[in-house]
């Protein structure tokens, strides 16, 4: 699988933290089973041992009542968790749909387990060109700023404090993303990208 583009914008003078999810490249297996879903805002799906992380995307999918609950083609969710068995999405009113029956099935992009993982980014004025700012997971690359490994969340997240992006002395650039497994190999987090840094309102 590929690894995506994913543009980013720094505002300056603000603290900066830009988590990057990362799969397996399948999907978890059985597809988890939801099992009700009261007619309540915001909407709560039992799924009995779900195992998704906070925030993580799924797809809703073969669900007969209510039908808007699944999820359109080609789009996903990202379902807050309340507990082992329940996933609200917050943003969803289901009080006046009609009652749930039946099941459905929640589709889960297979979390990562990144456990002893690494993670570098560098910045540059184009592919190939100067450099201007570099990530990294180990504080002794002597990085310009860090990069956060969430193992529970399955994500790595590019850090920088206020001070670090007020400092910042360019405004445009592409950056590239790639982690570090604990056997050494490499694989690419995100493809070749653009990142641009622009001014906060509030000073």
């Amino acid at each position: 699988m590929s690894a995506p583009e994913i543009p980013i914008t720094i505002y300056r003078g603000e603290t900066f933290e830009f988590g990057i999810m990362y799969a397996e490249g399948e999907f978890v297996s059985p597809y988890p089973v939801i099992t009700a879903m009261p007619q309540a805002a915001p909407a709560r799906l039992t799924v009995e041992n779900h195992g998704v992380p906070d925030g993580w995307p799924v797809r809703i999918e073969c669900v007969k009542s209510p039908a808007e609950l699944n999820t359109p083609a080609d789009d996903w969710v990202y379902p807050k968790v309340i507990d082992a068995n329940t996933l609200e999405l917050n943003d969803v009113n289901a009080h006046c749909w009609r009652a749930f029956s039946g099941t459905g099935l929640l589709i889960v992009p297979k979390p990562a387990d990144i456990t002893g993982w690494r993670c570098r980014a560098q910045v540059r004025t184009k592919p190939g060109g100067d450099l201007l700012h570099t990530w990294d997971s180990d504080p002794a690359q002597s990085p310009d700023s860090l990069v956060t490994v969430d193992v529970a969340l399955s994500q790595f997240v590019l850090t920088m404090t206020a001070e670090q992006s007020e400092a910042l002395e360019w405004s445009k650039g592409f950056y590239e993303a790639e982690v570090i497994a604990p056997g050494g190999q490499v694989y690419k987090l995100t493809a070749i990208s653009p990142i641009e840094v622009t001014r906060e309102v509030t000073t």
